[in-house]
């Protein structure tokens, strides 16, 4: 099943009240949508792809910021409700689809909707800390998951500190329903440390357990990448990376290139940096033969950027041109879910 980025779904999301009959496929978000008491449902066309692994629902106050997501397996139908959209007021709604490697569709256009009838909820004085909290390192990055016991949801606010930079600094503001953060690893740095607690407002939770009642904070060891203690500049006999080009997706991005010209077998070492650690830091070495690179894990982050040479033994190119010849970087923003960061 091709549900990577290039996929197009070949569904249409559709949305109508509860026990009422739905009219037909609602194909625009900027209407004003129907009006559901208390509860709603969404509905899509099955895909008919042979690896099919099941969908995801994503939905929230406005377009830009989907946050609350369900995986509602194979089904075809889902209630908002299931999806802790008991609130009254504006919301949208889209699908997904995923196969069983993983690979996620990009979104079905979301279609607006209202809720009306529940009643104003009533705030408690106290926060619940993030439970459940756990920390994955992988060679693609890390992913900080973790459960929110409070009703209503709250935001999360997550904080790093590392080796290169031991103040701790906040790294993103997650809104209420969005319980993960995933992110590069940052391979230069002896150690990274992360916290998370729950918001509202100006009433905070206690940071997160990790090891136990006293331990508040995740930490790791990130993965050593071999580094060029003193690299030789060597243009004239070992020219950049040409061609590049920098393709973003929903999550992640893909990196191509061309061979460079003046050298047999070069290998290629692409650095990162981004806004939670504006540090370069390798992210990958590659051999000579390989002329792409694509990451496809969630960067929660305001923007990042990426820069590539090729390297024989301690001898290096100039970075690869992006702009002009002074630009040797290639920036973009990712599409996340998060909200903007203080």
């Amino acid at each position: 099943m091709n549900t990577g980025p290039f996929l197009t779904l070949r569904y249409i999301l559709t949305v109508c009240a509860l026990l009422a009959s739905c009219p037909g496929f609602a194909d625009q978000a900027d209407a004003a949508g129907p009006v559901a008491y208390r509860d709603c449902a969404l509905a899509w066309n099955p895909n008919t792809e042979s690896d099919l692994a099941g969908y995801r629902v994503y939905m929230g106050r406005s377009l830009n910021q989907l946050t609350r997501m369900r995986d509602v397996g194979l089904r075809t139908a889902f209630r908002c409700s299931e999806g802790d959209a008991a609130e009254n007021g504006q919301w949208f709604g889209t699908v997904t689809a995923y196969d069983h490697s993983g690979n996620e569709s990009t979104p079905a256009q979301a279609v607006p909707f209202e809720i009306v009838g529940w009643p104003d909820p009533v705030l408690p004085a106290q926060l619940l800390e993030p439970s459940s909290a756990r920390l994955t390192n992988t060679t693609n990055g890390v992913l900080l998951l973790w459960a929110d016991m409070n009703t209503p949801q709250v935001s999360h606010r997550v904080e790093i500190s590392s080796s290169l930079q031991p103040a701790w600094t906040t790294v993103i503001v997650q809104p209420p329903g969005f319980t993960q953060f995933s992110f590069y690893p940052l391979a230069g740095a002896e150690w990274v440390c992360y916290r998370m607690r729950g918001e509202r407002g100006t009433v905070v939770s206690e940071w997160a357990q990790a090891g136990g009642p006293t331990d508040r904070q995740f930490c790791m060891r990130p993965a050593e990448l071999p580094t060029i203690a003193q690299p030789i500049l060597a243009p004239t006999i070992l020219y950049e990376p040409e061609a590049v080009r920098l393709t973003a997706y929903p999550r992640g991005f893909r990196l191509s290139w061309g061979h460079p010209g003046g050298a047999v077998g070069p290998s290629y070492r692409i650095e990162i940096s981004g806004s939670v650690d504006p540090h370069w830091t390798t992210l990958a070495l590659l051999p000579p033969w390989q002329t792409g690179y694509g990451y496809f894990n969630q960067i929660d982050a305001e923007w990042v950027c990426l820069r590539i040479r090729a390297e024989v033994g301690r001898a290096v190119s100039l970075w690869a041109a992006a702009g002009g010849p002074t630009d040797r970087q290639f920036c973009f923003k990712p599409s996340s879910t998060a909200a903007s960061n203080p």
